[in-house]
């Protein structure tokens, strides 16, 4: 396996940081119940079980884009990341919409979970519609 990174077009360049960022959002705290805070772990498992398969979905697909020299396995990743995403995206902001039962507030970490797993929708949607070669990589005719 060769990492060449000419292949990272800025779809995928932008789904490794969008990953990260909702993979680290799962952590911080998304609710306050009871003079407490809870993370999306605690409060809602139905949101963050998704959230988390999209945040690993994304990194998936830049991985997939610098080590495949075919594009069938990034274009397979960039559909689930797309699924993953726009399922993700749906849940949380459900539950930025209606806040669960017993949660008084919401908390920054909930806005930065829609952040991301909106993030992850959008670059893996443009991953799929970006037909341009990789960059720096000889086209074969």
């Amino acid at each position: 396996m060769r990492i060449d990174l000419r292949r990272l077009r800025p779809a995928e360049a932008l789904a490794l940081p969008a990953g990260v960022l909702l993979a680290a959002a799962l952590f911080a705290p998304w609710f306050e119940e009871a003079g407490r805070r809870e993370d999306a772990w605690q409060a809602v498992t139905v949101a963050a079980v998704p959230a988390a398969l999209a945040a690993l979905a994304a990194l998936a697909l830049a991985a997939a884009t610098v080590t495949q020299r075919s594009p069938a396995l990034p274009l397979a990743c960039a559909v689930c990341t797309t699924l993953l995403g726009l399922l993700a995206s749906m849940l949380v902001a459900i539950f930025a919409a209606a806040t669960p039962a017993g949660a008084s507030g919401r908390c920054y970490g909930l806005w930065l979970g829609l952040a991301g797993a909106l993030a992850v929708l959008v670059t893996a949607w443009f991953s799929l519609r970006d037909e341009r070669p990789f960059w720096g990589v000889p086209v074969s005719r």
